[in-house]
């Protein structure tokens, strides 16, 4: 078992489990240190680091932003920053606008073709965490909330129709120096063919942080992540993301997984040995 686990997602963004219960199931699991980082949103944040006190493990703030270079796009993971520094909170609200407009506009067109039936988007709200970040997840969470059939729900949200209007990946370099503003460490999460080949244009705009140790990582993948790490100086980070008993998803994700930092790198990380 790892130390820490320092990618999770919670009912603030798309995934199942609360803010309240992943401490309690990440104690149960053995892990010593946690960070929430929930897509585009540190809304769960506070009551995330409450509980974890309440069970004894440490924490640090996060969020998985997404992000474009060079054409493709990435994700990044967010660690350990000063969640009240002003340019990082408009960046988040600009992105959870973005995103909730898009749910909601997704919702409205499954309510006109029959999708959604007997559900109104105040009921979303109503179910839905202040801050959270919108998805259908979001949705989906709301409706089973309320005992209501989800049966092709989905599918609104992942038609050619919504995509169309789907907000496109930002330009990495916003994110990436918000968190930097904040203090914080940025990381490229679980790294694709395509994406690892981007750290030295990432690195130039401040990436100080790569996943490598992530489910979604392979073999085959994983020397180039620790060459990385090694040649740039990047701080490594990783966790189980939506796998796992942490993650609440079933078919493939649902393989056991304890993914994340040794006691040694979450320390490096939060104390900042490599500056």
């Amino acid at each position: 078992m790892k130390f820490a686990n320092l990618h999770l997602h919670s009912t603030c963004s798309d995934a199942e489990f609360s803010p309240h219960l992943l401490p309690r199931l990440g104690k149960a699991l053995g892990y010593k240190a946690l960070a929430l980082t929930d897509h585009e949103t540190d809304a769960g944040c506070e009551i995330f680091r409450r509980f974890c006190e309440d069970e004894g493990i440490l924490c640090i703030t996060g969020a998985e932003f997404y992000g474009s270079v060079n054409g493709i796009g990435c994700h990044l993971t967010a660690l350990d920053f000063d969640p009240n520094e002003p340019a990082l909170r408009a960046y988040i609200q600009e992105r959870c606008d973005l995103a909730y407009e898009h749910t909601r506009l997704c919702f409205q067109k499954g309510v006109e073709n029959g999708s959604i039936r007997d559900f109104t988007w105040q009921e979303v709200l109503d179910q839905t965490h202040p801050g959270a970040w919108f998805c259908y997840d979001t949705v989906l969470n709301a409706m089973q909330a309320r005992h209501r059939d989800i049966a092709g729900v989905k599918d609104v949200f992942i038609s050619p129709e919504a995509k169309a209007i789907k907000p496109p990946y930002p330009n990495a370099k916003k994110p990436i120096e918000a968190v930097r503003k904040a203090g914080g460490v940025i990381a490229l999460a679980h790294p694709g063919a395509k994406g690892i080949l981007q750290v030295p244009t990432l690195v130039e705009w401040g990436l100080n942080g790569i996943e490598t140790d992530h489910p979604n990582i392979p073999e085959d993948r994983l020397p180039l992540c620790l060459e990385a790490a090694e040649h740039f100086g990047l701080y490594r980070c990783g966790g189980t993301d939506h796998t796992g008993p942490m993650s609440a998803v079933g078919g493939e994700y649902a393989i056991p997984a304890d993914n994340g930092l040794t006691e040694e790198e979450f320390f490096i990380l939060t104390e900042r040995r490599l500056g």
